[in-house]
């Protein structure tokens, strides 16, 4: 894929979906990230575990999580959030949301 200028890409999770493919792009480039979720089942703010990712905005309300990061150099990288039930801490089964990004340089 050819593009002189950095992109944004957004990312849309709803509750049930499969996890998503492994995501390619490039320095400079913007994720927006949205895991949508419910008064009860809440996401943890989406962090980078790993790799030349930064967060540069979130947003928290209702449940669902928004985090743009950048990518500030080239290499893989992983995201990761939490959703479990907010009501009872030993209620339904805590999920993972986990999204693999491969980030190529300019």
């Amino acid at each position: 894929m050819a593009y002189d200028r950095p992109r944004q890409v957004d990312v849309v999770h709803h509750p049930g979906d499969p996890p998503g493919p492994p995501l390619q792009v490039r320095v400079g480039d913007e994720v927006v990230i949205t895991l949508h979720g419910s008064p009860a089942y809440g996401w943890t703010p989406v962090e980078v575990v790993t790799g030349p990712l930064a967060v540069t905005a979130a947003d928290m309300s209702e449940g669902t999580v928004r985090v743009t990061v950048r990518a500030a150099g080239a290499g893989e990288a992983e995201l990761r959030s939490m959703s479990s039930f907010r009501g009872d801490p030993f209620g339904p089964q805590t999920r993972m949301w986990r999204l693999l990004v491969h980030v190529e340089p300019l």
